[in-house]
């Protein structure tokens, strides 16, 4: 029997997580034998500017349930406020060529990841488009060629975002959580560029909270995986590729077990694009168990 495809996203969003956490991912997955799509945060590390979050529902919950200071050190947690902001993957663009080069897919996940989540959804339609075209000028001169792929910061979208990425001609873009890869339908217009939402929480969205522990956190994602028809499993590299990178590596093991194949996003949607066209899915607001502020969701299918 066929292995059914588990896509795997890497999300870059500090230097720290640049520096140590993808060479430790990439070795781990060379071994294990498996690809995955690498979203690379490319300019500031701002991550202090999280604090400003500190009076909003449920964030200093997840940070203490979460352990930041143990996962993200100090420096990063003070990044951007009482220390200064350091490059992300500007900063290391020959580990960011390592993880093309080993046979991964690459793509831009932001050029300021803090500014982009605490802000986006108040951003005039220019500010938006610069705040795109600034990434993707950083990954061209990192990788000189255009990107093929993007990922929202924090899962975060919007019509002006969405309508602006059009015009950069993707292979797809990974926007929203949902359940299948779709067309997304703006101001009733379905754009081109195919949406491969992420499908299962994230560790640091389940640990503390639904789960007491890693080990069982990524069990029952492998379970639920599973039973997912286009499952779509979101890594980050200061979390997979840092503390619980050994447990990132039972979680392949036990993947390939359950008769998954690990792969790149875009290699899921191939398969997906095999069985018949996307279907076209207005989407939204909502919020998610586990994390602040709201997500975009994929929506029903629309009827245009």
């Amino acid at each position: 029997m066929t292995a059914r495809v588990l896509g795997l996203r890497v999300d870059v969003d500090t230097h720290d997580g640049m520096r140590l956490g993808v060479p430790r991912l990439l070795e781990i997955m060379a071994k294990e034998e498996v690809k995955a799509t690498f979203y690379l945060s490319m300019g500031p590390d701002r991550s202090g500017l999280a604090v400003l979050n500190a009076l909003r529902p449920g964030f200093l919950a997840k940070m203490t349930r979460t352990g930041a200071a143990r996962v993200y050190g100090w420096r990063t947690i003070l990044s951007g406020t009482l220390l200064p902001s350091r490059p992300i993957a500007t900063a290391f663009p020959e580990i960011a060529r390592r993880a093309r080069d080993a046979g991964h897919e690459t793509g831009v996940h932001a050029w300021d990841h803090r500014k982009w989540q605490d802000h986006l959804l108040g951003f005039s339609p220019e500010k938006t488009a610069g705040e795109l075209d600034k990434g993707f000028r950083a990954y061209q001169a990192i990788f000189s060629e255009a990107p093929r792929t993007y990922a929202a910061p924090a899962w975060l979208t919007s019509d002006d975002a969405l309508l602006h990425e059009e015009t950069f001609g993707l292979a797809m873009a990974t926007d929203c959580r949902g359940t299948e890869p779709f067309l997304p339908v703006v101001r009733g217009r379905t754009l081109k560029t195919p949406q491969v939402p992420a499908t299962l929480s994230t560790l640091d969205e389940a640990l503390g909270d639904t789960f007491t522990d890693a080990p069982s956190y990524f069990a029952a994602m492998v379970e639920e995986a599973a039973r997912s028809p286009w499952p779509v499993f979101t890594l980050h590299s200061e979390l997979e590729g840092g503390p619980y990178a050994e447990d990132f590596r039972v979680f392949l093991r036990a993947a390939k077990a359950a008769g998954l194949r690990c792969a790149p996003l875009g290699e899921l949607l191939a398969e997906r694009q095999r069985q018949g066209p996307l279907p076209a899915c207005t989407m939204h607001h909502a919020p998610v168990r586990g994390r602040h502020g709201v997500l975009s969701t994929q929506g029903p299918a629309a009827s245009i």
